[in-house]
């Protein structure tokens, strides 16, 4: 247990959480362009807890969601388990497009990640638990977005008052990120004419997590009032197609009554004008048949007229679905693509917060006076070959999907005995 003298200097946990602070953000700035360049531009390879998604134009049985084992493989129809840890989205795509023409000829495979296992930490940290993974995240990182120590500060300097409002920043930053991220999963099912399925990860370590759930669920109410008034308006569409069908069935039918009528009245002219050419009847019977048969042969016409704007009227109704259904997919195209900026827009964004956290963490380390050193250690559990293995690392090394990172605060013997019995 260690003991605070009322004419000591700031307690021991107070002094060590303050320096450790500043060391860790700081530390940040150290990293070399030339590494965090490198970081970047390696593609990213794929990790236990992954879920892949595989869409293979021409055949959407073999599309779909996969989770990628323990194991480090992948359960796909017709291959069964393919090996995908430590390979790119790339060498996927191209083992699983080979392995799949073997079987079935001319199909086109794409794979890309849908998302990332999570990252956990442990140890002497403020909020211990599960965090989003993203490429190119290093152990120093994930140990600032854990809270740094877990000991509270004893007071608030200028430094930490930029940094809460930075850490905010990062907060208000993420939550535009998630909630960008959401609305293009809404977008997507809208393109794709799919149920719209976004489950919130609730046990993540956020402190937005009643925000992110409200997103999701605003998105999922504008998903199901668009898709009602997609329906409604198809229905509406279809009644008047039926309607058009059954007017064009029952002018069908009248034409073909019309037409038998006309051949019989056009036999009844006939045998007339025989029987007027040997005398046998008078001229105006005939005269009366000509009528009639002139009478029915305008009356066909006009059916005839009615019969094609029916048909018209259907075609048009048809033309209006077909529209209907390409006008939203186009919609949704055109606002992914103005998503999809912004996303970029949003991840600089907070790449920039977290630059400006670090910078923050140097000036509080540059304004910090201490006689004592104290060495914060990590060290990561892995899975390597199907079995977690622990290692040593240090704060600029990258962090993989489903690690667990484990922060400890080495304290000197010297220290702790300074701070229970700290010098007159």
């Amino acid at each position: 247990m260690l003991i605070k003298q009322k004419n000591s200097r700031p307690g021991f946990a107070y002094r060590i959480n303050k320096l450790m602070t500043a060391c860790a953000f700081s530390s940040i700035l150290l990293l070399s362009p030339m590494a965090s360049a490198a970081w970047a531009d390696e593609p990213y390879k794929v990790a236990s807890g992954d879920v892949l998604l595989i869409t293979v134009y021409g055949d959407t049985g073999l599309s779909g969601t996969f989770p990628v084992s323990v194991e480090g493989t992948i359960g796909y129809p017709i291959l069964g388990n393919i090996p995908v840890a430590n390979q790119t989205i790339a060498e996927i795509s191209s083992t699983i497009s080979q392995k799949l023409l073997q079987h079935i000829p001319g199909l086109s495979v794409s794979v890309a990640m849908k998302e990332y296992a999570p990252v956990f930490v442990i140890g002497d940290v403020q909020k211990p638990g599960k965090y989003e993974f993203r490429p190119g995240m290093i152990a120093l990182e994930l140990f600032a977005l854990s809270g740094g120590l877990k000991e509270a500060l004893d007071k608030m300097d200028t430094a930490g008052t930029q940094l809460v409002t930075a850490r905010q920043d990062y907060s208000d930053t993420s939550l535009q990120l998630f909630a960008q991220d959401v609305r293009r999963a809404r977008l997507q099912a809208e393109l794709d004419e799919k149920p719209f399925e976004y489950v919130l990860d609730k046990e993540t370590i956020t402190d937005d997590l009643p925000a992110r759930q409200q997103v999701v669920d605003s998105e999922r109410r504008v998903f199901d009032l668009r898709l009602a008034a997609l329906h409604s308006e198809e229905k509406a569409l279809q009644d008047q197609k039926q309607n058009y069908r059954e007017e064009i069935d029952t002018l069908e039918k009248s034409t073909k009554l019309r037409n038998e009528e006309i051949s019989l009245l056009e036999q009844n002219v006939g045998s007339s004008e025989k029987l007027v050419s040997q005398g046998l009847t008078a001229q105006s019977t005939l005269r009366d048949s000509q009528r009639q048969l002139s009478a029915m042969r305008r009356d066909a016409l006009e059916f005839g007229s009615f019969l094609a704007r029916a048909r018209q009227n259907e075609n048009a109704i048809g033309q209006r679905l077909l529209a209907l259904n390409e006008q939203r997919a186009n919609d949704a195209a055109n606002q992914l693509r103005d998503i999809e900026l912004d996303l970029i827009r949003l991840r600089k964004r907070l790449a920039f917060i977290v630059q400006t956290m670090a910078e923050i963490g140097a000036t509080a380390q540059r304004a910090t006076t201490r006689d004592q050193s104290v060495r914060l250690t990590f060290s990561v559990a892995r899975i390597v070959n199907g079995e977690y293995q622990e290692s040593e690392l240090t704060e600029h090394d990258p962090i993989k999907a489903g690690d667990i990172l484990r922060a400890q605060l080495a304290v000197p013997k010297d220290v702790a005995a300074n701070s229970i019995n700290p010098p007159g």
